[in-house]
């Protein structure tokens, strides 16, 4: 009886835990959910609002049309009666955001390298400056580029918008490259070397190689911070062309339309596009796993 009493404690026990840790699975899916529709719902929004057949931004729509979008390509057209100079921003950010995703991953990939090889006074203290740009707010970075720049009269505006995109999109690449260089296998260069391979060769065919994932991945941040940077870009920029952000606000400011919808499932589109592309080259999960 004894032994028999005891059991059934046990299963009463064990059915308990089993039904807390379903209702905390329950809850945790529950939550997980939530969080997704929450990040979801805003691009669900910005579609349905794009399909409206209305002249104003309406949700949820009363109808819909494709209209808006005809309107994008003609915008983009710079056909009679459209806002100017969508093509020549979205070209100008895009050539903005190459120029600064080359010159910050080369910069980044050095400093990281230096960083991760070298053991010297103040490193931390480097490191640290080279994140600063996400310590600070866009707008104190804007302002004080901006203050620069103008009190020793530095540089061109091309030149001063292409600087501040850099600093700001540095840091990414800094962190993506030393995530990529705490876990690769440095018993490969050490490999090489002890076959022969000077340091350079080393660093070409076995060290860039191994931290790829990390360095595409720190290039790609840098280009979607760099095309989608409004903070630094409302300072820096001026003349005809300006940045793609820029353009949108400045459309913002002369009112609402159901176009700018439209505009921002282009973006959508395009960012889904840079993922597909790393997909197919790299993989997805090879590159997220790398850097994080």
């Amino acid at each position: 009886m004894g032994v028999t009493t005891e059991l059934t404690l046990a299963r009463h026990v064990v059915s308990r835990w089993r039904r807390r840790l379903d209702v905390a699975q329950i809850a945790l899916w529950g939550v997980t959910w939530l969080v997704l529709a929450f990040l979801i719902a805003p691009i669900a929004i910005i579609v349905l609002t794009s399909l409206t057949s209305t002249p104003t931004v309406e949700f949820p729509p009363q109808g819909f049309s494709l209209v808006w979008y005809q309107r994008f390509i003609s915008t983009l057209q710079g056909a009679p009666g459209t806002r100017p100079a969508l093509a020549r921003s979205i070209w100008f950010s895009t050539y903005l955001g190459l120029l600064v995703s080359g010159l910050a991953t080369f910069g980044g990939v050095l400093a990281a390298l230096t960083l991760h090889k070298f053991v010297f006074r103040g490193k931390e203290v480097f490191q640290n400056l080279f994140l600063l740009p996400l310590t600070f707010p866009s707008l104190v970075l804007g302002v004080g580029l901006l203050l620069t720049f103008s009190e020793f009269r530095l540089f061109d505006r091309f030149t001063r918008l292409l600087i501040g995109h850099v600093v700001t999109a540095l840091p990414y690449v800094v962190l993506s490259v030393s995530a990529s260089l705490k876990v690769y296998e440095e018993e490969v260069e050490e490999a090489a070397r002890s076959l022969g391979a000077n340091p350079l060769r080393t660093l070409w065919h076995i060290t860039l190689p191994l931290i790829r994932p990390g360095i595409l991945a720190g290039a790609v941040f840098a280009f979607l911070t760099s095309f989608t940077n409004f903070t630094v870009s409302f300072f820096l920029s001026s003349g005809s062309v300006k940045p793609m952000p820029i353009w949108i606000y400045e459309f913002i400011m002369n009112g609402h339309s159901p176009l700018l919808a439209a505009i921002s499932v282009f973006l959508v589109a395009m960012t889904v596009g840079v993922v597909i592309v790393l997909e197919r080259l790299v993989g997805l999960r090879q590159i997220v796993g790398t850097s994080t």
